[in-house]
């Protein structure tokens, strides 16, 4: 692989995926979810419920979450399928420590450049229709008809020191019996997680700043088929999913996680993998221009970290210390993922995303 040469001009990189997340994350909800639902080949039981706090994983190039394993439920869970060969669970949280919070119909997340017109709904939603004015060059937009759920896990400190004691053993299982190559601070930990029956997702890049069009998301079905609905309207890419059928059903989709980035010191990363250094083409291109060096990757898989600066910003900016908290441990540095001190920080965070988690 040949290194990109930092003073080349490149243009940028943008997918689907990349486009949704990078808007969506600026508005300091969590880190948002491009394929909310779990992957088809996990568990059935996984499958049921989707993301949980105290699950271990990496976001995908795609946006969707890959997990490896639970630290809260034991080995013969059906749930965990594959587990590092050291692994023993961590005791389970106090109920008392999660908050729980409902988040009304008709919620929607949007960026400034596209808003819903006259409150956005012609009746009471679900069943109304929103309505958004939307202008360039960027936006994107989650439409929740049913509302959603987000459990939030506040006592972190055990879970915070469990990580920092077995980081090296999960990043060993892995990039090693599972194979994902992943680069150094791109593991996370699930701390919280906001839940849908139902969503729509919509965004768009590089419209005339000039241009302003509207787009709307309506039902197609009344309350008895589950208000189904659809997109209408251009130049945006569309996404949706559908209440279950049977109510009562488990939600299993996440619109939003917060989770600990994990990293290891430089010195015991290079000693586990090799210290290959390998510039990230296309991923510091999906950047903007950001710099490939600081890090030191696992090898030449890169397509998975075009998301690592987002999730690596709290602990290099200087956020006070409700929202900037790590735990550094034997060449551990283990950093809440926080949204909000790395929306406040954007420019600075896309010249330098990867070397913030590095102690």
């Amino acid at each position: 692989m040949v290194p990109r040469d930092p003073s080349s001009s490149q243009t940028p990189i943008y997918s689907e995926s990349n486009s949704y997340c990078r808007q969506l994350l600026r508005q300091g909800r969590g880190f948002p979810m491009y394929i909310p639902g779990p992957h088809k080949n996990l568990p059935v039981a996984y499958r049921k419920t989707g993301i949980a706090i105290g699950d271990v994983g990496r976001i995908t190039p795609e946006g969707s979450f890959d997990f490896f394993f639970n630290i809260y439920l034991p080995a013969s869970d059906p749930i965990n399928t594959y587990i590092p060969g050291d692994f023993v669970p961590l005791s389970p949280y106090n109920p008392i420590d999660v908050t729980d919070f409902d988040f009304d119909p008709g919620n929607f997340v949007s960026t400034p450049s596209t808003y819903a017109i006259d409150g956005g709904f012609s009746e009471p939603i679900p069943g109304g229709e929103f309505v958004f004015n939307c202008r360039g060059p960027d936006g994107a937009v989650l439409a929740l008809p049913h509302g959603a759920h987000l459990e939030k896990l506040e006592n972190l400190e055990n879970m915070r020191r469990y990580a920092a004691k077995h980081a090296e053993s999960w990043y060993q299982y892995v990039n090693g019996a599972r194979g994902r190559g992943l680069v150094n601070g791109s593991l996370y930990l699930i701390t919280a997680c906001e839940k849908s029956k139902s969503w729509g997702m919509a965004s768009f890049h590089d419209v005339p700043h000039e241009n302003e069009f509207q787009i709307s998301f309506s039902p197609t079905a009344d309350e008895d088929d589950g208000y189904r609905y659809r997109w209408h309207g251009t130049r945006c890419r569309y996404k949706q999913a559908d209440p279950p059928l049977v109510e009562g059903t488990p939600v299993n989709q996440t619109t939003f996680i917060h989770a600990f980035a994990i990293s290891l010191g430089e010195g015991l990363w290079g000693k586990l993998f090799g210290g290959v250094h390998v510039s990230q083409l296309a991923d510091s291109s999906a950047l903007g221009g950001a710099s490939p060096g600081g890090f030191v990757p696992y090898g030449p898989q890169s397509s998975s970290t075009w998301f690592l600066g987002f999730f690596s910003g709290g602990s290099a900016t200087g956020a006070n210390d409700d929202t900037d908290r790590s735990l550094v441990q034997e060449n551990t540095t283990i950093s809440a993922v926080s949204p909000i001190p790395v929306v406040c920080r954007v420019d600075n965070l896309l010249e330098q995303p990867y070397q913030l988690l590095l102690p």
